[in-house]
């Protein structure tokens, strides 16, 4: 009677074998009848050839049989082909690469909505749908800035993904304090090159944290083993106290103006006006200048600053 069984188990075991596979041909036998389907009621376009699959991602996760890393692998090829299809009329207006741009933004999100873990989408993401336009506009910043976030989120581990975050909102959106904060992230990954934390506390000093931008230089400083790393770190340690110095300057010679109704013309000036309780003295060895605008700088260092996109920061299109 056992030996009457065993062809039953046997051919039992191979069809639960088999049942990933059989799925994933149902799976892409019903695609195939949905893309003729749409192939004779309109002529082929680019939504039409290339787009994520009628269920949502929530749905076909549970019923991939442990092959969504593949189903999310099909969407994100999809992705890089819109993208080499655009790549030799890359200078379009916003409106003439909007349908790209659309269909690149769905097919990366169903991809990672399948595999929150697929650092390489986001990777691609931050570099790929970002798009400077013809008309002087940038195109797909915020959505590319969206994956990323979500990318931050899920994949702590790989320092790529936040410092691609931080450049995307540092360069195209001008948001330097988030920038700073999502380099600064990269840089406390193991693993991730020197001059990541130096952009950190320029961006961070670019949008106004200097606080923050002390802190993980100290951070820094004392955790670097290199003799070469230590010096930078202590260079920029001192590239802060000058910012600070000078924005309490500016802050000193704002308030000379307001009071007085004329414009210090130098440092000195404004420690005699008792606008400053003394000379500060600038750490690199030189000497701090004000000129006629109010604006303080080193006679010795240039200040940190970030510079990116500035003309074209408030063009960003929102699709």
């Amino acid at each position: 009677m056992a030996t009457a069984r065993r062809p039953l188990v046997i051919a039992s075991t191979r069809l639960r074998a088999l049942a990933p596979v059989l799925s994933l041909a149902v799976l892409a036998a019903c695609c195939a009848v949905f893309r003729a389907r749409a192939q004779l009621v309109e002529p082929a376009s680019v939504e039409a050839r290339f787009d994520i699959p009628n269920f949502p991602a929530e749905v076909v996760r549970p019923f991939s049989f442990g092959l969504r890393s593949v189903a999310s692998d099909l969407m994100f090829l999809q992705a890089i082909q819109v993208h080499g299809g655009r790549a030799s009329n890359r200078m379009l207006t916003a409106q003439q690469g909007a349908r790209d741009d659309r269909v690149m933004n769905r097919l990366l999100v169903y991809a990672t909505d399948l595999d929150p873990q697929f650092a390489g989408a986001y990777r691609f993401a931050g570099n790929a749908m970002p798009r400077q336009t013809l008309d002087g506009k940038v195109t797909n910043a915020l959505q590319a800035e969206a994956l990323l976030t979500k990318g931050v989120r899920e994949r702590g581990d790989d320092w790529h993904i936040p410092f691609t975050l931080g450049f995307l909102q540092s360069y195209f959106l001008g948001h330097f304090e988030e920038a700073g904060k999502n380099f600064a992230a990269a840089a406390r990954i193991p693993g991730t090159p020197r001059y990541v934390g130096l952009l950190a506390t320029r961006a961070l000093t670019e949008g106004g944290d200097l606080a923050m931008a002390e802190q993980l230089a100290l951070a820094m400083a004392e955790q670097a083993t290199e003799e070469s790393s230590q010096r930078e770190w202590t260079e920029r340690l001192l590239d802060l106290r000058m910012e600070r110095d000078l924005r309490e300057i500016e802050a000193a010679a704002v308030r000379h103006a307001t009071r007085t109704g004329q414009h210090a013309t130098s440092v000195a000036a404004l420690v005699r006006a008792g606008e400053l309780q003394g000379m500060p003295r600038e750490p690199h060895g030189g000497q701090y200048l004000l000129d006629e605008h109010g604006e303080a700088r080193s006679s010795v260092k240039d200040r940190l600053r970030i510079r990116g996109r500035r003309g074209t920061l408030a063009q960003v299109e929102v699709q």
